[in-house]
């Protein structure tokens, strides 16, 4: 079968990581390595890089099956583009939505006329069993864990959804597939970034993350040879982007052992930790340390006080970030991370933020406000309280219900916590001590990145955008700013 997997372009999103952090399709590379090996013929496209248009890629290479990623429900219009496109150029091709968000949120896409089938899990079994379905004449309904549409504008289940697999059994990704885009893959001033995968999912239960809830609380291994092999194919700077990195001390023990053994040693490593495993196995950091010149761990700080943690059933208390931030800063490591502020936040809870970011020297960080992502509990859980559902502004970014205080003072507050991080082109750190690590060529796209961060310090672009009715954007004096009412096209497209 001829199979065109797509990551598709959300609209320009104008805060966030967006514009400093672009990263490989990583799941999209492992599903065309399993199809690969099955025998078919497999196209990658990222068309947030892609300069021919779609519908060349869809007249040349007349696929029989296109497959669209939807990792994030900020996707979820950008995906819906593309399976119209498909439907319109290729009518006789398969369309099948998958990825993370699909998979939990399937509402998203319901009565979408062009889509075929939404893949429920992972992609590396449904998409070899859909092609090979379809190449011995049979219908999706015989292939397990899909959802299909029904008469009903919605969807019904081929079968449960499938188990996790066993990632032992799966080839390396192909990286080639998107080479041609290597160099646009960038975290801030490291250019050009691969990411590699050693692990899925999450044992923790943190309210705010789909995670866990999507891999069932498992936490499951690629074999050590498999990223070995993928390791010393990246190049020198690599974003680990496992969930909870350093989980499973033995096994990890063994792969840096293994990865010492190739004798590469990285540029730069990023690598995701939670605090409690740090300061769990400081010797296993240390065994790891050596892998690369300059090595980041990034933490989900997430709230300054234990209080704050438990209502995020975060399962660490606030002395574990002191302790885990003196761990990795004794052993060499760079540190970042990220907080979550809490609609609720009142000035004295940004004030306290602001304190413990002093306390800790705490610059290079970031800030999201809480979100519930659709399909997690948690979004349901506050669905009444949601005032908007229009994807675009699920970036953790925005205000989705009405914060306590007036909503021009909360992000005047939110916007002067960003300021005191390492972006802030104005505080600590001018645009010219981003160079080093920086390609002569690459410095113009860094200005052009420093530039667009500094949004994140503007109460007005965000007021600009903010979906609560308030005609002189600062709020009621006791912060009871009514939400709008949900437009129409939001509602339905939500539902």
């Amino acid at each position: 079968m001829r199979v065109l997997l797509v990551k598709p372009s959300p609209r320009d999103l104008e805060f966030g990581l967006a514009p400093f952090f672009q990263t490989e399709p990583l799941g999209l590379q492992y599903v065309a390595a399993a199809l690969v090996r099955h025998g078919h013929q497999v196209w990658v496209l990222d068309l947030r890089f892609e300069r021919r248009p779609l519908i060349r890629w869809l007249r040349d290479i007349r696929p029989d099956v296109v497959g669209i990623s939807c990792v994030h429900i900020l996707e979820a219009d950008a995906v819906a583009a593309v399976a119209a496109a498909a439907r319109s150029l290729q009518p006789g091709a398969r369309v099948i939505v998958g990825g993370h968000a699909a998979s939990m949120y399937p509402r998203a896409f319901a009565g979408n006329g062009a889509i075929d089938a939404i893949a429920v899990g992972e992609g590396e079994a449904a998409m070899p069993a859909i092609c090979q379905a379809l190449a011995d004449g049979h219908g999706l309904e015989s292939v397990a864990g899909l959802l299909i549409p029904d008469n009903l504008g919605g969807f019904s289940p081929t079968s449960p959804p499938p188990q996790p697999l066993d990632l032992a059994t799966l080839p390396v990704p192909d990286r080639p597939a998107v080479a041609r885009y290597q160099r646009h893959y960038c975290c801030l001033n490291y250019m050009p970034v691969w990411t590699v995968e050693t692990a899925r999912g999450c044992e923790h239960r943190c309210s705010f993350c789909s995670v866990w809830q999507f891999h069932r609380r498992s936490l499951r291994f690629h074999a050590i040879d498999a990223v070995r092999a993928d390791y010393v194919s990246a190049g020198p700077n690599v974003f680990i982007v496992d969930d909870t990195f350093w989980a499973g001390r033995d096994r990890s023990w063994a792969l840096a052992d293994a990865l010492s053994a190739a004798a590469i040693r990285k540029h730069w490593l990023l690598a995701q930790a939670r605090l409690d495993t740090v300061v769990e196995h400081p010797d296993l950091l240390e065994r790891w340390r050596p892998l690369a010149r300059n090595f980041d761990v990034f933490f989900g700080f997430e709230a300054p006080t234990t209080e704050g943690l438990d209502a995020l059933n975060k399962d660490v208390d606030v002395a574990k970030t002191t302790e885990a931030l003196a761990v990795v800063r004794k052993l060499g490591f760079g540190v970042t991370g990220n907080f979550i502020i809490d609609p609720a936040y009142t000035e004295d809870d940004f004030q306290a933020l602001w304190s413990f970011l002093r306390q800790h020297q705490l610059s290079r960080v970031g800030f999201t406000i809480l979100t519930p992502l659709p399909g997690t509990r948690y979004f349901e859980q506050m669905r009444d309280q949601l005032a908007v559902l229009d994807w675009d502004q699920y970036d953790l970014h925005h205000l989705l219900w009405q914060p306590r205080l007036p909503v021009r003072r909360f992000f005047e507050l939110y916007c002067e916590t960003w300021r005191r991080s390492v972006l802030n082109l104005q505080g600590q750190k001018r645009w010219w001590e981003w160079l080093p690590n920086v390609r002569l060529r690459d410095i113009p796209r860094l200005a052009r990145i420093l530039r667009r961060t500094q949004r994140l310090m503007d109460p007005e672009a965000y007021l600009a955008r903010c979906a609560f009715n308030d005609p002189v954007g600062a709020g009621s004096a006791d912060g009871t700013t009514s939400p709008r009412s949900l437009e129409s096209g939001e509602s339905s497209r939500a539902e």
